[in-house]
């Protein structure tokens, strides 16, 4: 695994959004997702463009996102996630990853600062950026633990 820099406030970030976001899923991986994958893709994009992101920023991180989630498989899921099936577990992480990241919209830090990070195959990420990488991440392995077996 290859260890990339994190700034203080950005591993702070990320401890608060592993200790909250939790919930918010477990929740959710009882109840199936009112939303498609497909929807949920489209509609975060478009969150993503509203709130400031770039549309090649917004089209890189959809892109690995997509391609992150779908490693999610239907085998894997669990019997309680079983019943609404994998579109909705693939929609619940990004539904967690809507409720993470858009409460820190009112954020006062520059978020097109760009900083030399390494991730998703790119080296220099904005902190908007970095945001979502990691609170996908947050969403993603909390998704695992709730709704698939390991």
């Amino acid at each position: 695994m290859r260890t990339i820099y994190m700034p203080d406030w950005f591993r702070a970030l990320c401890l608060a959004l592993l200790l909250t976001g939790p919930s918010s899923v477990a929740h959710g991986a009882a109840q199936c997702s009112s939303k498609s994958y497909g929807e949920a893709l489209g509609q975060m994009k478009a969150r993503l463009l509203t709130s400031g992101y770039s549309i090649s920023q917004a089209d890189f991180l959809m892109n690995n996102a997509d391609q992150r989630i779908s490693m999610l498989t239907a085998a894997k899921l669990n019997n309680a996630a079983k019943q609404c099936g994998i579109n909705s577990a693939r929609a619940h992480v990004l539904g967690c990853l809507d409720k993470v990241l858009f409460p820190l919209e009112g954020s006062k830090a520059s978020l097109d600062s760009t900083r030399q990070s390494a991730a998703w195959g790119k080296t220099q990420l904005a902190r908007r950026e970095l945001l979502f990488i990691g609170s996908f991440n947050a969403c993603l392995e909390t998704a695992k633990k709730r709704m698939f077996h390991r």
